[in-house]
């Protein structure tokens, strides 16, 4: 592992959630972002939904992954175009239980420009990802399906590539929306992500 950089699963401070907003508005509309407060609220409602990767030399958060955990309902609205995830509150955002059978929304994954050029930030957003999908499962959490809007070129790869979606509807915006056909490719993703990993590591030098 890099001595420059860190994964973090929660103990999240405001000052992290001020530098996730600044990464996403380098790609997104700032319209299409949640505020730095729902994002703390969604935190104070469930610990168990983002990945930081933080540069540990100047103590900032340069690379974020955030996927919220939603009904059968939620999902279904989600890809009709009922509801998006900056009108999600606390209240509406569900706490793992275990036992329990979810939907994610795969709600954000951004890096910093400037670290754009370092494969691990990415490779260790990558790591985290499946660490915590992990952690979830074997707290007997389970899985349905998944579902993502891609609003750049790099998010539709990244969705495509990384996550094995597929494109279902275009949101309002005129963004595509992605999920799983079905609860056996959500299964076969689980069991074959820590392939696309380890093939996504051998490229860095």
């Amino acid at each position: 592992m890099s001595d420059k950089y860190r994964i973090e699963y929660d103990s999240h401070t405001r000052k992290d959630f001020e530098d996730v907003w600044n990464i996403e508005a380098e790609y997104f509309e700032s319209s299409t972002i949640s505020s730095v407060k729902q994002v703390m609220d969604w935190d104070r409602k469930n610990k168990d939904i983002y990945v930081f990767v933080r540069d540990i030399q100047i103590n900032k958060i340069v690379g974020e992954c955030t996927i919220l955990p939603i009904s059968k309902e939620q999902f279904g609205g989600f890809l009709s175009n009922q509801w998006q995830d900056t009108e999600l509150d606390s209240q509406d955002l569900l706490a793992y239980q275990e036992g329990n059978t979810y939907c994610l929304l795969f709600s954000a994954i951004a890096i910093d420009k400037k670290y754009r050029g370092d494969k691990t930030v990415l490779n260790y957003l990558l790591k985290g990802i499946n660490t915590r999908i992990n952690y979830l499962i074997k707290k007997n959490i389970k899985f349905e399906n998944m579902c993502a809007e891609a609003q750049t070129i790099d998010g539709q790869r990244f969705i495509e590539g990384f996550l094995n979606l597929k494109e279902k509807n275009v949101s309002k915006q005129g963004y595509k929306l992605y999920s799983f056909d079905c609860k056996e490719d959500m299964e076969k993703w689980i069991r074959i992500f820590p392939l696309y990993i380890e093939r996504y590591s051998v490229t860095i030098k």
